[in-house]
């Protein structure tokens, strides 16, 4: 028998057949700080949004088979709609367009994405809540978008001052203590997570572009 504390079960078996180590450090790039209003930001999202979106983290079919083989792992863990669903908008033009137009040109300059071609998204996780461990494949950005060879990236911008439990994680850097407006740069395939086990909702917006090189 496996000894509990040497065996994590099959999703680890999953991080270790693509060579995902933990013990290897991965160099988080820089931090960004944007100038932004959070309680303008946090008004629109409950009061004056167009369309949420309700979803919790579970196997989807229409995913690639890499993100259907990490939900079924973190549901075989435990996570379920009760630990992961999050309230978000941005999918729809309308909710897109006015979040981008908050953020404004200077704050895109500084993300070094074109604001025309960028998918932006504001996610809001209750106490209790947050997504597990994963990679993001933006399948909704190139839906949208496509793909025309540049590289696609996207970034997590604190919209709501850091709390009691909030946290992001990027491979091996915890995050915590940030302030409304920093940005981390999440690059295609590097595994994350982000939660909040504190008292007050964390509001992030998800800023995903094609890359100004």
């Amino acid at each position: 028998m496996n000894n509990i504390f040497e065996y994590k079960g099959y999703y680890q078996d999953f991080l270790d057949s693509i060579e995902v180590n933990l013990t290897i450090p991965y160099k988080l790039a820089d931090k960004i700080s944007l100038d932004i209003d959070y309680k303008r930001f946090v008004n629109y999202f409950v009061d004056a949004a167009e369309e949420y979106q309700i979803k919790d983290y579970k196997p989807r079919p229409f995913h690639p088979a890499a993100d259907m083989l990490q939900a079924v792992c973190l549901k075989e863990l435990g996570y379920c709609k009760e630990n992961t669903t999050e309230r978000n908008i941005g999918l729809n033009s309308i909710d897109n367009t006015t979040l981008k137009n908050m953020i404004g040109t200077d704050n895109f300059k500084l993300l070094g994405l074109d604001p025309k071609t960028c998918l932006v998204r504001m996610l809001e996780y209750n106490p209790g809540t947050g997504i597990p461990l994963h990679t993001d494949s933006f399948n909704a950005f190139k839906s949208k978008y496509g793909e025309d060879g540049r590289r696609i990236t996207r970034y997590f911008v604190a919209v709501s001052p850091w709390d009691w439990g909030h946290l992001l994680q990027v491979h091996d850097n915890v995050i915590t203590h940030w302030k409304a407006g920093d940005a981390y740069e999440i690059p295609e395939g590097i595994y994350h997570l982000s939660n909040n086990f504190g008292i007050a909702p964390k509001y992030t917006l998800t800023v995903t572009g094609f890359v100004d090189e």
